[in-house]
């Protein structure tokens, strides 16, 4: 009866132990299956190139699933060291598949993370390179736009100058016929002067006159001359 008794714990205890090992690994495909969805769709964002937050959501579903795997690898991984039936040879290659399989599961994610990592890096960078691009263009057509206005500017001061000098070199020819005729009439005048007295009075306003015009023309040359001599220095 003892011995019968002890039979029928050790049958009852080795039934206890195998369910728990049952559900431990029915657990460990469970999450198996999960990993590997998540796995699939963590690869696919990364060749469409999500968004950040979806992509850090994601990762860490990945990281706590991958976690659980582990833990659940760990009891069944006891269940294997406590095993004292013939079980223990086939449980422990069993447990061997579901570890390998999770170094596979978490060799995978640490790729498809770093992927991410890389291609948003790059995304970065070129983003980078495209800002710096578009700010020296903006920068190159100011400067342009600077040099145009400055062209402008200065074309019309030549402008500026040309109808001065040209009006000065009108005005200089008017006056130097003016002298020329004054210079006329005090000839014929100087014939009569013997004669007429009273045109040395006339004769001396003609050359105050003359004098004054001579003055007129001197300031008129001076300033051209100082016109001239400021847009030269402008340009």
């Amino acid at each position: 009866w003892s011995s019968q008794r002890k039979f029928g714990m050790m049958a009852s205890g080795n039934s206890a132990f195998l369910q728990q090992w049952e559900e431990l690994r029915k657990r460990a495909r469970q999450l198996e299956a999960d990993v590997d969805g998540k796995l699939i769709a963590y690869n696919r964002m990364s060749i469409s190139q999500n968004g950040d937050s979806v992509s850090a959501s994601l990762a860490a579903e990945l990281e706590s699933l991958l976690l659980q795997l582990s833990e659940t690898n760990d009891g069944m991984g006891r269940c294997v060291s406590d095993c004292q039936t013939g079980e223990g040879a086939r449980m422990s290659n069993v447990l061997q598949r579901h570890r390998e399989l999770l170094h596979e599961y978490e060799k995978e994610f640490r790729k498809i993370k770093a992927n991410i990592k890389e291609q948003r890096e790059r995304d970065d960078l070129l983003h980078s390179v495209r800002q710096d691009i578009g700010e020296f263009r903006t920068a190159a057509s100011s400067r342009t736009d600077s040099l145009v206005r400055e062209r402008g500017a200065t074309q019309h001061s030549l402008r500026t100058v040309d109808k001065i000098l040209s009006g000065a070199a009108t005005t200089y020819d008017a006056l130097r016929s003016q002298r020329q005729f004054y210079n006329n009439v005090a000839l014929k005048l100087s014939s009569f002067r013997s004669r007429l007295p009273t045109i040395d009075s006339l004769i001396g306003r003609i050359q105050r006159r003359k004098k004054m015009e001579s003055i007129i023309l001197a300031v008129v040359i001076a300033f051209c001359a100082i016109v001239v001599i400021y847009f030269s220095i402008l340009r």
